[in-house]
């Protein structure tokens, strides 16, 4: 679904479409792990008998990442997994919630892009794309007054800090398929991931993504969780 608000010219954003239907799409599935009682890993594991690439990297991000060990209280684990522009991604977010403010403190991935050429480069990738998405998850928001942008540099478009960004590990499945993508298939996968650890730390889910005075309204998360007009930047 694309939505556009009149008069306004937009461009494609990074990840496209799975941006905002990957996050729909894996905290609809985290909520429904929560209404069987069940685990997030083990009740999408259940689901992926006919997907074995995509069980093979649930499995290896939720092993690497310690799923189900125990965390200090208001750390959460959330988990996300998808497969876009060709390629199989799992993804751990590790998340503090300390006084409304987010925090994510590690990122765990695992990868089946198919053949790879260059390893650098695919770590690369899912790592960028991991710090755009969290750069947008938490502070991204554009906004307009009288009919103008306000936001015309980094002064005013806050972005993740080399301080604040978290450890990114990212391991690689040995695959002889065709080769994926992965420019943009980083960026969509992380999202929903903090959205889900975050609901691990507080209990609390956040469903209005638009900006993060919504959020902090709705839950007392200052977080922002970027939805289907924010995928289409400006």
């Amino acid at each position: 679904m694309r939505v556009e608000p009149p008069g306004i010219p937009t461009a494609f954003w990074r990840s496209l479409g799975p941006s905002h239907n990957v996050f729909v799409t894996e905290n609809f599935v985290d909520e429904l792990a929560v209404a069987a009682k069940q685990d997030a890993v083990a009740y999408r594991r259940a689901l992926l008998d006919k997907s074995p690439r995509a069980k093979v990297v649930l499995d290896l991000a939720a092993e690497k990442a310690g799923w189900g060990q125990p965390l200090s209280k208001g750390v959460g684990r959330g988990v996300s997994l998808q497969f876009a522009f060709g390629s199989y991604l799992a993804e751990v977010a590790e998340v503090e919630v300390k006084d409304g403010a987010v925090r994510v403190r590690r990122v765990v991935c695992a990868v089946d892009c198919g053949t790879v050429v260059n390893p650098d480069t695919v770590k690369a990738q899912v790592q960028s794309g991991a710090v755009f998405g969290i750069s947008a998850a938490l502070y991204g928001e554009i906004t307009l007054k009288n009919g103008r942008v306000e936001q015309s540099n980094f002064d005013t478009y806050q972005v993740l800090r080399i301080n604040k960004a978290p450890e990114i590990e990212v391991y690689i499945v040995k695959s002889a398929a065709w080769p994926g993508g992965l420019g943009e298939a980083g960026t969509s996968v992380i999202v929903p991931a903090i959205n889900n650890a975050i609901f691990a730390a507080t209990g609390k889910r956040l469903r209005q993504d638009a900006s993060r005075h919504h959020c902090a309204e709705a839950t007392d998360v200052e977080a922002t969780l970027f939805c289907s007009r924010l995928s289409e930047q400006p």
